[in-house]
């Protein structure tokens, strides 16, 4: 009946699920693997039995009654009655004390109902024919996020306000959970006492001595009697929502959560994630100095130091949210601030900013575009308002700038190749270009503003550039309104219907420069949408997130899109918010609003390790149905540091050929022989040997 589920219960081979728009019912049928509906009920089908369609919880009792929980008050029925509409009972205002209009949601242990009415705690007895309603004082009128009623009847309440919205809960105050006694006793727990983290408790469960909390960001956390807690986190990265992604000198991926605002946003604003040695790590306000959870832009500079990015903020923010910039330096664990007003360093004994660095840089705005690296070093950081800082590794300041033709300097994002420096902005004429390997200055003579208008009306989602080895330098762009590519003498977009217009500078038009063949794979799949995101991976093929259809990688060797989309490739989502790299593992990170995924592109970076296990797959191998056949180094799928080769020998010791290992540090056979041709059904034999002399050797059973 609905999306929206609210709780779920397997009663025998039945599954009740509780929703914002009535109760489903569903049972196993012997002999199919999948549970088939057998029905919904509603209000109008239950003679108004059920109260609301608004499920809010759901509670099963050992006699086989169920409860559920409504705005318009509580129903109760048999389980085995659903389908009888005077088997259908309430509770509402007039017949028991519960507040009409106020959330109801309950639980039982057997003996008790506990019901959650708006902030009010009342319980009751199972037995339906009884009234004896208690109302017990908690104290406060704070929302409650869980609540539990162990088998001594002791009531477990955690406190914690739901943001639909921001898909969150928060705690306001200090106190996370509480245990009521039924005359009134209660007995709290703060944050981060007695082992607990600062996270809301958003359920309960409990087993004699021991006691299990879920929490909305901190895991889960156990206790045995009295003792403190323990905590069980998941490992995985701290949010769904991903901003921007990097890698640090040591192969950790780091990613930010934030957004272009000065308010949290779904998903989202919760800190900074990063993955190294196969574990994942998040900072947050709350267990680092990072000074604002809601960070967009992130950057790793030369000295292995981070450099988050957020953005303007209101005094007294009501999360504790700073502006402008932090550093990360990970090296030697110490932490810095960089505002208008200058450089900070953090006390971590007084977990206070200190005094103002003298000499050390300041920025021209404490609302952040965006930060990135130029390819000598320097950290370049979007004032989003008032133009740039470029800030050397000693901290000191280089130089500031505006750029050229913008008026109110609403700055994104740089990059920088070693020939040009591309600024993209939010609207605010487009890209800008200073066409010279120097740091920028205002009003210098090496701006370069594109002629195409389309270029100058736009949000610059990042540029990245390329050298091929055919078509020379490439430099692309990834714009609100298109791809465009400029190779220093022509400008050219790209497109589904034609693959690429050239700007024809004299009609000011674009018109059509190069046709999709019939077989051609079109970019972003042939589904007309606009580029969110770009990167270039270290074998020079060009990576293009969408709004709405995947990516779509562009080869310049072959001149060719390939493109992954949901629902012919595993993505999380069509919307690619953020791409990186990561050398060792040869992983492609993609960033969706839901979430992570990879896809292995090829290894950069080849992991110290020796000849050890090799091994060829398929095998038998069928050049016809499967290929190729790969012959990989296990465990680690990777052959060793430098030059590797691997010969094809036939059953008589002829030679067949030599193969070339190719960038996932794999060596690929066609079944052909060093001519081209096909070979031979039979064993073949492969020698893998490296620059060390050391020697693998297997066999291929090749069928044609």
């Amino acid at each position: 009946p609905s999306l929206q589920i609210r709780e779920i219960k397997k009663i025998g081979n039945r599954i009740l699920v509780a929703t914002s728009n009535g109760l489903a019912e569903y049972y196993y049928l012997s002999g199919v693997s999948f549970p088939l509906l057998l029905h919904s009920y509603r209000s109008e089908n239950t003679g108004n039995g059920l109260v609301s369609n608004n499920i809010e919880s759901m509670a099963y009792d050992p006699d086989g009654y169920l409860y559920l929980g409504t705005p318009s008050g509580i129903s109760y029925v048999h389980a085995d009655s659903l389908a009888i509409d005077s088997a259908w009972k309430s509770w509402t205002g007039n017949n028991s004390p519960l507040q009409i209009g106020f959330s109801n949601r309950v639980t039982c242990n057997g003996l008790d109902l506990l019901v959650i009415n708006g902030t009010r705690v009342l319980i009751r007895s199972l037995d339906p024919l009884l009234s004896d309603w208690q109302i017990i004082n908690t104290g406060t009128q704070t929302d409650i996020s869980a609540f539990h009623i162990d088998s001594e009847g002791n009531i477990w309440l955690g406190w914690g306000i739901w943001d639909e919205d921001l898909v969150r809960f928060t705690t306001p105050g200090n106190i996370l959970l509480s245990k009521l006694t039924r005359d009134g006793t209660r007995t709290d727990l703060a944050k981060l006492e007695a082992g607990l983290g600062t996270k809301t408790v958003t359920s309960f469960y409990t087993d004699n001595d021991l006691l299990v909390l879920s929490t909305w960001g901190d895991g889960i956390y156990t206790r045995v009697g009295n003792n403190d807690f323990q905590q069980q986190i998941t490992n995985s990265v701290g949010f769904p929502k991903i901003s921007d992604i990097d890698v640090d000198q040591d192969q950790a991926m780091w990613f930010a959560s934030g957004y272009i605002d000065a308010e949290p946003v779904k998903k989202g604003s919760l800190g900074v994630s990063f993955f190294e040695n196969e574990s994942w790590q998040t900072l947050t306000m709350n267990n680092s100095p990072l000074h604002n959870d809601s960070i967009h832009s992130l950057a790793v500079d030369s000295a292995n130091r981070l450099w988050f990015a957020a953005w303007d903020v209101l005094d007294n923010n009501p999360m504790g949210w700073m502006n402008a910039l932090t550093v990360y330096d990970k090296p030697n664990d110490s932490w810095k601030r960089i505002t208008i007003t200058g450089t900070r360093d953090w006390n971590p004994d007084t977990q206070n900013w200190g005094p103002i660095l003298p000499g050390k840089a300041f920025l021209l705005s404490n609302t952040i575009g965006g930060v990135d690296l130029d390819k000598h070093g320097n950290v370049f950081v979007a004032g989003y308002d008032r133009g740039f800082s470029v800030i050397a590794p000693d901290y000191t300041l280089l130089g500031s700038f505006m750029i050229n033709n913008s008026n109110s300097q609403r700055v994104l994002n740089m990059y920088h190749n070693g020939r040009q420096y591309f600024f993209g902005t939010y609207n605010d004429n487009g890209l800008v270009i200073w066409n010279d390997d120097s740091i920028p200055v205002t009003g210098g003579d090496k701006w370069l503003t594109p002629p195409p208008t389309d270029l100058a009306n736009c949000q610059v989602y990042g540029v990245t550039s390329t050298n091929s080895k055919y078509y020379g330098w490439q430099h692309w762009i990834a714009a609100s309104n298109g791809l465009y590519m400029w190779d220093e003498t022509n400008w050219y977009k790209y497109d589904s219907s034609v693959k690429r217009f050239i700007f024809n500078t004299t009609s000011r038009l674009w018109t059509n420069d190069q046709l999709y063949y019939v077989d051609e794979e079109r970019l972003f799949g042939s589904v007309r949408t606009v580029p969110a995101s770009i990167y270039q991976d270290p074998f020079g093929r060009v990576w293009i997130g969408s709004l709405a259809n995947g990516i779509s990688m562009y080869d310049p060797d072959t001149d060719r899109f390939t493109n992954y989309f949901l629902p012919k490739d595993p993505l999380l989502s069509n919307y690619i918010t953020a791409l990186g790299y990561e050398p060792v593992s040869g992983k492609l990170w993609i960033g969706t609003p839901d979430g992570l995924n990879t896809l292995l592109i090829g290894k950069a970076i080849k992991p110290i390790t020796d000849l050890e296990t090799v091994k060829a797959f398929p095998n038998p191998f069928k050049p016809e149905v499967n290929g190729t056949v790969q012959i990989v180094n296990l465990p680690i799928d990777s052959m060793p540091r430098g030059k590797n080769q691997c010969r094809i020998y036939d059953s008589s010791g002829a030679l067949i050929a030599n193969l070339e290992e190719n960038e996932f540090a794999r060596f690929v056979w066609d079944g052909k022989n060093g001519a081209g041709k096909k070979v031979s059904s039979g064993i073949y034999f492969y020698v893998v040997s490296d620059e060390k002399g050391n020697s693998k050797r297997g066999k291929i059973a090749l069928i044609n």
